[in-house]
C-alpha cells in the first residue's frame, strides 16, 4: 500500500469532513453563524434550537452524508474497496468535523458524522444504538445522554461480536472517547441539573 495512497485518503476524508453542514447551510436557511447560538457547536442538536426543524434536519442529513461518503467512497478510491483502511478514513472525517480546519476547528460533537459512518460499516452496531438512543431520549429527554448510551450500546456490541481488537473495534472504542469528550459540557450540566430537555418527545413530562 503506497504511504501517498494513505496520507491523500486521509486528508481527503478529513477535510470532507470539515465542511460544516451547520455553517455552510446557514445562510440557505436564513440563519446566523451556530457558534454564537445556543450550545456554541455546528450540529444539528444546535441546528435545531437554533433554526427549527428544517435547518436541524438539513444539517443532520448533510453530516450522516459526509460521514457515509469518507467510509463507503473514500476507501473505494484509494485502496480498492472497504477494507481496515475505511476505518482509518472514517475517523479522518469525524475529527474533521470536531475539529474543522476550514472554521478554526469548530465544529460539531461528531454524533451524525458517525451515524454515516456505521450505516456503511457496521450496521447492524448502528442498529442497537440508534434503538438505545431512542429509548433513553423519550424516557430521559437527553439528547446527550442519549447519544453517549447510544455509542456505548455500540461497543458493547463490538466486544461482544468480535473475538480480537481490530480496525473496527479499534475505531468504535476511540469513537466512543472522543463522543464522551464533546459531550463533556453535557455531563456537567447533566450532574448539575441545569441540562435542556426535549420535553415533547418524552413519554412522561417532567
Amino acid at each position: 500500500m503506497s504511504l501517498l495512497f494513505i496520507i491523500l485518503a486521509l486528508l481527503v476524508a478529513y477535510l470532507l469532513g470539515s465542511l460544516s453542514g451547520g455553517l455552510l447551510l446557514a445562510r440557505l436557511f436564513g440563519n446566523a453563524d451556530l457558534r454564537a447560538a445556543g450550545s456554541g457547536n455546528t450540529g444539528a442538536t444546535n441546528a435545531l434550537r437554533a433554526g427549527g426543524k428544517a435547518y436541524g434536519a438539513a444539517v443532520l442529513v448533510f453530516d450522516l452524508l459526509k460521514g457515509a461518503l469518507a467510509a463507503g467512497l473514500v476507501p473505494i478510491l484509494f485502496f480498492g474497496g472497504l477494507n481496515g483502511w475505511a476505518f482509518a478514513c472514517a475517523a479522518a472525517v469525524v475529527l474533521g468535523h470536531v475539529f474543522p480546519v476550514y472554521h478554526g476547528f469548530r465544529g460539531g460533537k461528531g454524533v451524525a458524522t458517525i451515524i454515516g459512518v456505521l450505516l456503511v460499516l457496521l450496521p447492524k452496531a448502528l442498529g442497537i444504538g440508534v434503538v438505545i438512543w431512542i429509548v433513553t431520549l423519550v424516557l430521559t429527554g437527553f439528547v446527550g445522554l442519549a447519544s453517549l448510551l447510544g455509542m456505548l450500546a455500540v461497543a458493547l456490541w463490538c466486544i461482544s461480536t468480535h473475538m480480537a481488537v481490530d480496525a473496527a473495534t479499534a475505531f468504535v472504542f476511540a469513537m466512543t472517547a472522543l463522543v464522551f469528550y464533546t459531550h463533556r459540557g453535557n455531563i456537567a450540566r447533566m450532574r448539575s441539573g441545569n441540562e435542556n430537555r426535549f420535553i415533547r418527545v418524552m413519554l412522561r413530562k417532567p
